[in-house]
């Protein structure tokens, strides 16, 4: 059953043992490999083992989706484990070792995205830096600001002057503290590596330096005993600017203390038509070959590009192509947009709306509490606005655990019986619901309706105020946004969570690992495609920056490629944005 419908080359990578780094194109099947290898390597473990093989990935859709996928394979959720790094150092490292560092031993809560990103922009007004200028919050190994410029190291002085007032950790010092914790105490990894077989890591390439250092100082604590699969494609790492670093064999070694590291390589491409693959060949960091194996591998398919449209003109345009799309039968949900900047979602949604009446969209991206992800009160929300059925129970019972812990770190208590088990907590939910039709009140009631049902005490309440009054304040400065326009409904709320049967309109590095028959991106342009801050950072070449999206963007289509490159867009100072470069250089006879 596990190499059922695998390729050769899968069945490789699948089989190989000790420490393998797997390059994977696009298309390739990479998911499927890593999910394969997961259930490969459980089904070598004796049944009274307490080992897991765990899947550490760059998104929470992703770990869920593995989880989901194993799950649909039989395999015991009591043997595997799934989650993004931050969300491995929590739960392995921060949580049952905080007593050990001094800066956690007095409690610690986590900062929110909406937290940090409040808190940085006043620190920034304060010393006069620009609101849109990027703070980079990372740490090296040694503890100093991978920051480079002076004025932003005083404001990150002040910023984690005042977490430390308000006991409260960012992503970037969870990163950090899991590190020291490892190599202040090594038994911790000793025991953490006792407990782990394997460790696959996806998306490898957009993994910063400390997590190779974090996962890496476990392995080596392991004595041979737990082995590190990594997968991803050197020439899809987009994320340098948030630190993403693509290590080489040669260095994943070193990190390895000389240890082996088996390269292997998956090549086909069951996604794209050959024309599309050959297109975006160019946009390759160096030329290998990738071959077209589905079954649309002949077909010629559309590949369009567009750089004498006017941005007035372009939701004409793009209409126009979409509707090209349906005229063909391909279904809505084979449609996607790619957008430049996450700020032209909602603008071009709503625009698209009115162009096309009829047709639906999906731009969950747009979701008024996206932010608030590490919030007790988002981790709530996610179970009522989710329907029970049976194909999601596993992935809900791993969101009450979630809500449990969550609970459990703000107060240092666990709810009352019957309700400190996921399943009770997923009863109670089930049996809760409220006749109100606007979102805020509908989860508010639902809410309240818990927090009775559960008998919280006052104490627990006052602790939990602020998560509350900071979700909901983000959701209502979210919805009152018109810039945003986002749906206030509850019916609109709960297709957030729905799977995908729309239009998706999304941004290029929000889209990575998923495709779609026909692909439209605009806003091809310097300062876009890429941004202005990595053309700006001295670490990052605008060239390969380029290169490396351009390859990410095409490589999401099966069959059909429309890309723009639309004119009068322009500077903050009013001075005309230029093509994207790559495209300026690249001769191909488009379609028309």
């Amino acid at each position: 059953m596990i190499f059922n419908n695998l390729t050769p080359e899968q069945i490789v990578a699948v089989r190989q043992e000790g420490h393998v780094l797997l390059s994977a194109c696009p298309g390739s099947g990479k998911t499927k490999t890593i999910i394969h290898k997961l259930a490969y390597e459980v089904s070598k473990l004796d049944d009274l083992s307490k080992k897991k093989a765990i899947a550490v990935t760059f998104t929470v859709r992703a770990a869920e989706e593995i989880f989901k996928r194993l799950e649909r394979m039989g395999i015991d959720s009591q043997k595997v484990w799934s989650g993004t790094l931050h969300s491995f150092c929590l739960e392995w490292i921060i949580k049952p070792y905080s007593c050990y560092l001094t800066e956690l031993q007095n409690g610690y809560t986590i900062a929110d995205e909406s937290f940090k990103l409040a808190l940085l922009s006043q620190l920034k007004s304060k010393y006069g830096v620009r609101t849109f200028e990027d703070i980079n919050t990372r740490f090296k190994r040694d503890g100093s600001f991978a920051e480079l410029k002076t004025i932003k190291k005083l404001i990150l002085e002040d910023y984690h002057a005042e977490l430390r007032v308000q006991k409260i950790i960012d992503f970037d010092l969870m990163l950090y503290y899991s590190y020291k914790l490892l190599t202040i105490y090594p038994k911790i990894a000793k025991v953490i590596s006792s407990l782990l077989h394997l460790i696959c890591v996806d998306e490898y390439q957009d993994t910063q330096d400390l997590s190779y250092a974090i996962l890496c100082t476990i392995i080596n604590a392991s004595n041979d005993s737990t082995s590190l699969f990594l997968a991803g494609d050197i020439d899809q790492a987009i994320y340098h600017s948030l630190g993403g670093i693509a290590k080489d064999k040669t260095k994943i070694e070193g990190e390895l203390q000389g240890k082996r590291v088996s390269m292997l390589p998956l090549t086909g491409n069951f996604r794209s038509n050959q024309r599309i693959i050959d297109y975006y060949n160019s946009f390759q960091s160096s030329p290998i070959q990738i071959v077209a194996t589905g079954t649309n591998a002949k077909e010629r398919g559309v590949i369009t590009y567009n750089n004498k449209i006017h941005k007035d003109d372009l939701v004409v345009e793009i209409a126009r192509l979409v509707q090209e799309s349906l005229y063909k039968d391909i279904p809505e949900n084979e449609i996607c947009i790619l957008v430049p900047q996450w700020w032209l979602v909602t603008s071009m949604t709503r625009k698209l709306k009115m162009m096309l009446p009829n047709a639906s969209f999906d731009a969950s991206s747009l979701a008024p509490m996206s932010k608030n992800r590490d919030n007790f009160w988002y981790k709530l929300s996610r179970l009522f606005l989710t329907e029970p059925s049976p194909t999601i129970y596993s992935l809900r019972y791993k969101w009450a655990g979630e809500l449990l812990d969550k609970f459990h770190e703000h107060t240092g208590t666990k709810f009352s019986e019957p309700y400190s088990v996921e399943r009770n907590i997923l009863r109670l939910i089930n049996t809760i619901s409220s006749k109100e039709t606007e979102a805020i009140l509908y989860l508010e009631d639902c809410f309240k309706q818990f927090i009775s049902r559960l008998k919280l005490n006052q104490n627990d309440l006052d602790i939990l105020k602020d998560s509350w009054d900071i979700y909901f304040r983000n959701i209502n400065n979210r919805l009152s946004d018109p810039e945003y326009d986002v749906p206030s409904d509850i019916v609109a709320f709960r297709n957030l969570y729905k799977e995908s049967k729309g239009i998706v309109i999304n941004t290029c590095v929000g889209i990575k690992g998923e495709e779609f028959e026909t692909v439209i991106a605009f806003g091809l342009l310097e300062g876009f495609i890429p941004h202005w801050n990595d053309i700006f950072s001295t670490n990052t070449n605008e060239m390969e920056s380029s290169n490396k999206l351009m390859y990410v963007i095409c490589s999401r289509a099966k069959t059909n490629l429309h890309l723009i490159s639309e004119l009068g867009r322009t500077t903050r100072r009013g001075v005309a944005l230029k093509v994207t470069p790559i495209l300026n250089s690249k001769n191909y006879t488009y379609d028309n």
